[in-house]
């Protein structure tokens, strides 16, 4: 399949709404969303921070408005936040407290996007056909991917606990396994079935069901313990509290990519935790509904990150849309490699190591019962991002999407779209040429042929 990434330049804070606008007409518009039929928009929401800790409010408010002239009954902007900040009550099944209550209903208030979304609804009188909540409100339902080939399984990550290796010390993991409730009460009724096989699959919002059609509004970032967050990423925040905490326990281990290219121990593709081999899985239920993956990039985090980091943000002012989740990761890491080796104001080129994982942060910097006001675990930034030859194509989480088959499967099906030149978001000749490069560089490493059997080289 052909993708389509459109990308603006634009430096002027007042103009974003246009900027994205633009890329999104330019990426092929809306007419897929006809009269009459419904929206769900899910900003990256992991906090209450403001963008670009969380999605851009001028770019949700735009979409908001863009829905709306095309004559959506319905606009829901939704999402759950992070389960460090939810998890305490109502955690397991993720209970509704109420509007004025639930911590993500809270955190749209403060990072400024109720307030942006609802300038929109006022504008256009039409406030009754915005509503803005928490996944938890219509709550989820138990959505099984057993032919598909999914890794998101219960025996999958019990083997990764049990043989794959710690990212701080190379050797082999021995976590305890958090048990997962998905399994717990039901088995499907096939041939040979027992009570202890687990089932593929995960908890899906029913408010995604209900939609006609989604949109993927992400930021650009680096992470602590997943080394980027964007589109693809941008959907664990649709999982049910307990699945979340469940998949997590694989953060501190590396990958096992390297057995099907017969690559070393430590090869650099492994710094990506497993469960980036789960986070395309995340898209399987609704991945016919989603039609738009739409970042603004006037500010990105190029260390540390979701929620913190210890420098200053990198102006890119960029925007940009995709059709895709698979194309719209591998121009936004072009971006955010714009930053880590080309921007004035980014890394030049110069990584710090992150933690490996929360156990070793603790370690290194809870001593002596203090925690040193200098220090920040919220800081690092991969290597590989300050590689110049490292595909965007090969980083795990794109590896798995390809595999799956949920956009562009490498550069030649990648088409990338620019405003034209002498236009209000011209992008530079520089960063035009940087992105065009840098997302049409070729894979290097081989998929994993055996990945729609539940990814057994995975567990070996």
């Amino acid at each position: 399949m052909t993708s389509t990434v459109a990308v603006a330049e634009n430096a002027n804070q007042n103009r974003i709404g246009a900027a994205i606008r633009r890329v999104v007409e330019l990426a092929g518009g809306m007419d897929w969303l006809e009269a009459g039929q419904t929206v769900v928009i899910k900003p990256a929401l992991n906090s209450a921070g403001q963008f670009p800790f969380t999605a851009s409010p001028a770019a949700c408010a735009e979409l908001v408005r863009m829905c709306l002239e095309r004559g959506a009954a319905m606009v829901f902007v939704a999402d759950e936040m992070g389960f460090e900040h939810t998890m305490l009550k109502h955690w397991k099944t993720g209970k509704y407290a109420g509007y004025d209550k639930d911590r993500t209903v809270q955190s749209f208030r403060e990072t400024g996007i109720a307030d942006a979304v609802n300038r929109v609804g006022d504008e256009l009188d039409a406030r009754d056909r915005i509503h803005m909540t928490t996944f938890r409100e219509d709550g989820w339902r138990k959505h099984e991917l057993t032919d598909q080939g999914s890794n998101l399984s219960r025996e999958w990550v019990r083997k990764q606990l049990k043989q794959a290796e710690e990212l701080s010390s190379g050797r082999k993991a021995r976590g305890p396994y958090i048990p997962r409730l998905f399994d717990g009460r039901y088995v499907p009724q096939l041939i040979g079935a027992t009570s202890n096989q687990a089932v593929s699959g995960l908890y899906v919002p029913i408010l995604l069901d209900k939609a006609d059609h989604i949109i993927n509004l992400f930021r650009i970032s680096t992470h602590v313990w997943s080394q980027f967050t964007m589109a693809i990423k941008n959907w664990i925040g649709i999982m049910r509290p307990d699945d979340r905490v469940w998949m997590h326990q694989l953060n501190y281990l590396r990958n096992n990519r390297h057995i099907v290219n017969g690559l070393g121990h430590d090869h650099p593709i492994r710094t990506e935790p497993p469960y980036h081999e789960l986070l395309a899985d995340l898209h399987l239920a609704h991945t016919e509904k989603e039609r738009l993956c739409v970042a603004d990039a006037t500010q990105i985090i190029l260390t540390g990150g979701p929620d913190q980091t210890d420098r200053p943000f990198c102006q890119a002012n960029l925007v940009l849309a995709a059709s895709d989740i698979i194309s719209a990761d591998v121009v936004s890491l072009a971006v955010l490699r714009y930053g880590t080796l080309k921007a004035p104001d980014g890394l030049l080129g110069q990584p710090d190591p992150q933690p490996a994982g929360w156990l070793e942060a603790i370690r290194a910097k809870y001593k002596d019962l203090r925690w040193p006001e200098e220090e920040h675990i919220f800081r690092g930034t991969d290597s590989k991002l300050c590689d110049p030859e490292f595909s965007n194509w090969d980083w795990v989480a794109i590896q798995r999407a390809r595999e799956l088959g949920l956009g562009a499967a490498g550069p030649d099906d990648l088409r990338l779209v620019f405003p034209e030149e002498g236009s209000p978001f011209e992008v530079s000749r520089e960063k035009r040429a940087w992105i065009t490069e840098d997302a049409l560089r070729p894979p290097q490493y081989s998929l994993n042929p055996l990945a729609n059997r539940t990814s057994e080289v995975e567990s070996t």
